[in-house]
């Protein structure tokens, strides 16, 4: 898995490259959250080949986290076939906050 971030306007854009599983979650979510703590962040998932329960995991206490914190997330909605499959399949991708602007679902 690779992470990078740039700033996008009045966000920070983290983007995934590669699969979240058990051996990378909790680093995609510390990333996101120590973005989340200094601006508002553009989540990108787009590049993301595979996801399992452990990136669901994450995400739903992202989502906690943020609301908790009141930090402020967006995802970009374009995701991999497989990623949107997984996200339907658990409920996740009713939950997450995408980025109208970014294009549709």
């Amino acid at each position: 898995m690779k992470i990078d971030s740039s700033t996008r306007a009045d966000r920070t854009a983290v983007a995934i490259t590669g699969e979240i599983d058990l051996s990378t979650a909790d680093t995609m979510g510390d990333a996101v959250r120590e973005q989340l703590r200094t601006a508002p962040v553009l989540l990108d998932l787009s590049r993301v080949e595979f996801m399992d329960s452990s990136g669901v995991r994450v995400l739903d206490t992202l989502l906690r986290e943020v609301d908790a914190e009141g930090w402020d997330l967006l995802v970009v909605p374009t995701l991999t076939p497989a990623v949107a499959q997984v996200l339907e399949l658990t409920g996740m991708r009713d939950q997450l906050p995408f980025d109208d602007a970014e294009g549709s679902r």
